[in-house]
């Protein structure tokens, strides 16, 4: 359907085909879905890419000094036809992160759903040709797609390897591969939780 519609596009006809890539706000997720999203562009999407303030920051930073951090786009000099949007994760940019780890990560599954909504009430303007593209680990844009009347596909941004072990904590717990000291409400890859997060994820996407 989507190459349909490009075909039409580059003949004067149906819309050209929109998608909004959404990577959990981590480096190492953004770079496989900055990937993602160049190819789909290659494919005749027009592309909107949500990236969070804070994530932007490293990534620019990462490059050194010289580097207007308010002008860097990673998608500059592509050629490609992807737009780059910043949102908010709620907290203030000095915030460290990795320090607060825990608490970073309740903003992320309870605060940022809430900016990446409002930029996505802003830049889907016409739900009958969009669809989000949303990491499989960032489970609320499945929520506001269905808000907006639009598909969501989930997009695994780790090795298989990963996702076999996220997949399979429970018999690794079972059979004694790791230990786990006490039950104590804790992120995706640790410990039980790990299953808990897995299946809120496995449920969204089923939804």
């Amino acid at each position: 359907m989507a190459q349909e519609a490009v075909a039409a596009n580059g003949t004067g006809g149906r819309t050209k085909p929109r998608a909004v890539v959404i990577p959990f706000p981590l480096q190492g997720h953004v770079i496989p879905a900055a990937h993602l999203a160049l190819r789909l562009a290659a494919r005749g999407f027009a592309v909107t890419f949500v990236n969070t303030e804070s994530v932007h920051q490293q990534m620019a930073g990462a490059l050194g000094l010289g580097v207007d951090l308010d002008r860097y786009d990673i998608f500059a000099g592509a050629g490609a036809d992807v737009r780059y949007e910043l949102v908010s994760d709620g907290f203030r940019l000095g915030f460290d992160r990795s320090l607060n780890h825990d608490q970073y990560m309740e903003g992320v599954l309870h605060v940022l759903p809430a900016h990446v909504e409002e930029l996505l009430r802003r830049v889907v303007v016409d739900p009958a040709s969009t669809c989000l593209v949303a990491d499989t680990f960032f489970v609320s844009p499945a929520t506001l797609a269905r808000k907006l009347g639009v598909p969501c596909v989930s997009f695994w941004t780790q090795p298989a390897l990963s996702f076999a072990l996220y997949h399979h904590m429970d018999l690794l717990a079972k059979h004694g591969h790791f230990k786990c000291k006490g039950n104590h409400l804790v992120m995706p890859w640790r410990c039980k939780s790990s299953v808990t997060f897995l299946q809120i994820v496995l449920t969204n996407l089923s939804n």
